[in-house]
């Protein structure tokens, strides 16, 4: 649990709140203690560090209590936009919202993050990413550095012996929208060439072509999400995801005009495929 958490449990939140009362203190060290009687590992300063941010931090903790996005990830919540239609703007520089997480809220964000990732959870985190600049810079370099890992892993992880089920196991994660965009807020040349490295070795599973066949087309359609630095790679995705919707539709006129069998269907991707590969390589 974290402060926010316990701020939302102890029912504080007013609409157009502009500070605190000594009955919402009262309100948030009861509320401490309720939740400290049902959980014996709840941290022994939580209570204490809501009672410090509502006191020397009240303009920090109020931005958040008003921001959709912050308020809805750190109290795990779900409130719509209309929760938030105050009519009273609370104002905080972006580097007091940052030290002000830093300071109450950083290892849980960072928790929450990694969760999120082994998970392969992108939206939400990409959701979170809307506002950023309100992050701190450690949080933000430890997520890079989680995105990267997980290349690394999806790189070591894909050999000739990958079979079908173990895909969802190891690198579900390479067909999904989703996790390309989420790399593209921390797009480097070094995560430029984990991802050519990722889709080279997709492509050069010749020994698995049934395993090639499941990641690659989705992988494809996915990998055009990606906002690389070096602007031939985007090009190659475009082009790679250009040839598989024509090969698509060529599939999908035959097999309707034809009555192709779904292996007959599958062998024309497959060769397909090998086209596909000879362009990347040009």
């Amino acid at each position: 649990m974290n402060i926010i958490e316990l701020f939302e449990n102890a029912g504080i939140y007013k609409e157009n709140l502009r500070d605190f009362s000594p009955e919402d203190i009262e309100k948030a060290r009861r509320q401490f203690e309720i939740e400290r009687s049902g959980n014996s590992n709840l941290q022994p300063d939580l209570g204490d560090n809501l009672v410090l941010a509502m006191t020397n931090f009240a303009g920090q903790l109020l931005f958040i209590s008003n921001n959709r996005i912050l308020y809805n990830f750190f109290s795990k919540k779900n409130y719509s936009r209309n929760r938030f239609s105050s009519d009273y703007t609370v104002s905080s520089s972006k580097a007091d919202v940052q030290a002000f997480i830093d300071k109450f809220l950083s290892k849980d964000l960072d928790s929450i993050l990694d969760q999120l990732i082994e998970q392969n959870r992108f939206d939400n985190i990409d959701d979170l990413l809307e506002v950023k600049e309100y992050l701190p810079e450690n949080s933000l370099e430890n997520l890079s550095k989680k995105l990267s890992e997980k290349l690394d892993f999806a790189a070591n992880s894909i050999n000739g012996s990958l079979q079908l089920n173990d895909i969802n196991r190891t690198v579900e994660f390479l067909k999904y929208r989703s996790f390309y965009v989420l790399v593209s807020h921390f797009r480097s040349a070094e995560k430029d060439e984990k991802i050519k490295t990722v889709y080279n070795k997709v492509y050069n599973l010749h020994s698995n072509s049934a395993v090639r066949h499941e990641l690659m087309n989705p992988m494809i359609s996915s990998l055009v999400n990606y906002n690389a630095v070096n602007f031939e790679l985007n090009n190659l995705f475009r082009k790679n995801k250009d040839a598989l919707d024509v090969a698509n539709e060529r599939v999908t006129d035959s097999g309707g005009s034809s009555g192709l069998s779904g292996w007959s269907i599958f062998a024309i991707i497959v060769i397909i495929l090998r086209v596909i590969m000879a362009l990347a390589r040009a």
